[in-house]
């Protein structure tokens, strides 16, 4: 076991919470850190280990699984990042399905996002000024700088993330918090990476990020102040950002005073971002009977584009209760003010395709397609599309399109084996689960799924040396890990 591992296991046992994580613990394989030698901190071990840090992740917390969402949250993460001072722009990002304010950056470029910072994030100002602090961290390589200041220091911090990001997801979030703290308490005594310099130091940079991408510079000091007051009204349930961004007002004073000499200016909102707020609050909302009655009373009120993202959300909400008619009239209405607006035209079609009207939903999804050639959300559309009327083999080869424009992306990866399936492609299922096993830290399992493969394609030597090569290649990953 790594010292990683022990330190972790240290961390969860003083929580008294080993048996929710019993799992994670076993599929952590990350390295030992805490060396000073140049191999230590380098880009390239800082990515080795990010991508060990993402498939812990992404085995031990549920992700936000709505392409539409996923893919603007890409875009606005990779929009900043070209304004931001980041070096290596290799930027993996995971969405957690998880109602709590939180985002984290680890070593080699991994982002996670909470959906719960759609829900308390008013406007893409406030919601990019928390990516652009994260950001930050990865620009000023503070793991690293960590690492080369503290030695043993940054190694429980990163445990103690970990461990955070875990529990928050599986064990729930008091769990969460718990295992932030202990990692906190013992950071602040071994003056860890996570120290008020570094915060501040984000902090100043993230606001230099927001000014160069034309955002609201002043969305970090409010952001804060939301957050101080959220913190305050929770009692000892601290949100799960502060146990690791602790905000004090001399933090908010300083976010104002940075942007003191700037002229003020009326900054519009954001379509995009109001809508897939919408989006990703009638998606997650438990009673949503009740979410219709809101929506609707919410719509006397309301003016501008907060009305269309309302009226948006409602129409969704009518969607999931297969209220197909008052949808479709919502979305005819909002079609008319922004016209050719794609997640309006993903809505409809998702809402012929509740009516049954498969094949008219498939012609739609097409003809959007062919504007949008590639887009993301409207591919994996119209496969669960072309699945549901029995073409599973059209399905695949859409699907295996994506899976080369996004080869990190364990959900193609889940559905293009899901297809091939149903299409009777057996070594193909094999395959495309391997895949995904490996990108959820299953290496074993990845190795099997091969191994099932290779006796199916034995005649096919192009295939076959494919397959023997990828098995070596994760029996590398393996060794790694181990190692």
């Amino acid at each position: 076991m790594t010292l990683l591992r022990n330190l972790l296991l240290v961390t969860l046992t003083s929580l008294g919470v080993i048996s929710a994580v019993s799992q994670a613990q076993d599929n952590l394989n990350l390295p030992e850190l805490g060396g000073s030698s140049p191999t230590a901190t380098s880009l390239a071990y800082e990515h080795d280990l990010g991508q060990r840090f993402l498939r812990a992740v992404r085995a031990q917390t549920p992700g936000f699984e709505d392409p539409l969402v996923i893919d603007y949250l890409e875009h606005l993460i990779f929009r900043l990042a070209e304004y931001s001072d980041l070096e290596d722009r290799r930027l993996y990002i995971v969405l957690i399905r998880n109602p709590t304010i939180n985002a984290f950056a680890a070593p080699g470029g991994i982002l996670g996002i909470n959906h719960g910072l759609f829900l308390h994030a008013e406007t893409r100002h406030e919601f990019s000024a928390i990516l652009a602090h994260e950001l930050a961290h990865l620009s000023q390589r503070h793991f690293a700088r960590g690492v080369e200041a503290g030695k043993k220091a940054g190694v429980i911090t990163i445990a103690g993330l970990l461990a955070g990001v875990i529990l928050g997801a599986t064990a729930g979030s008091e769990a969460g918090m718990a295992a932030l703290t202990t990692s906190q308490g013992i950071a602040s005594t071994q003056k860890l990476s996570y120290s008020r310099t570094r915060e501040s130091e984000a902090d100043r940079i993230g606001i230099s990020t927001m000014i160069r991408a034309d955002l609201d510079p002043r969305a970090m000091a409010y952001m804060f102040e939301r957050l101080d007051r959220l913190n305050r009204g929770t009692g000892d349930q601290v949100p799960e950002f502060l146990r690791t961004h602790p905000v004090t007002k001399s933090r908010i004073s300083d976010a104002y005073n940075q942007t003191e000499s700037l002229a003020k200016k009326k900054w519009q909102l954001d379509i995009d971002y109001q809508f897939m707020r919408s989006r990703v609050l009638v998606r997650e909302t438990p009673n949503i009977d009740a979410m219709i009655t809101r929506l609707n009373y919410q719509a006397k009120t309301l003016e501008g584009l907060k009305a269309d993202a309302n009226h948006y959300g409602l129409a969704l909400a009518y969607i999931r209760k297969n209220q197909v008619e008052p949808a479709r009239r919502i979305l005819k209405a909002l079609s008319s003010r922004h016209p050719n607006y794609l997640p309006i035209i993903l809505a409809d079609i998702e809402a012929i395709a509740t009516s049954k009207q498969l094949s008219l939903a498939i012609e739609r999804t097409t003809e959007a397609l062919a504007i949008n050639p590639g887009n993301y959300p409207l591919t994996m559309l119209l496969a669960s599309l072309l699945n549901a009327i029995d073409r599973p083999d059209l399905a695949s080869e859409r699907l295996e399109e994506l899976a080369l424009t996004r080869p990190f992306d364990d959900q193609v990866w889940f559905h293009l084996a899901e297809s091939l399936g149903l299409a009777n492609d057996i070594p193909g299922v094999h395959q495309a689960r391997a895949e995904y096993f490996v990108l959820n830290g299953d290496l074993e399992g990845a190795i099997k799924q091969l191994g099932y493969a290779l006796p199916l394609v034995r005649r096919n030597f192009q295939l076959s040396a494919k397959i023997k090569q990828r098995i070596d290649d994760i029996w590398g990953l393996q060794a790694q890990a181990e190692g």
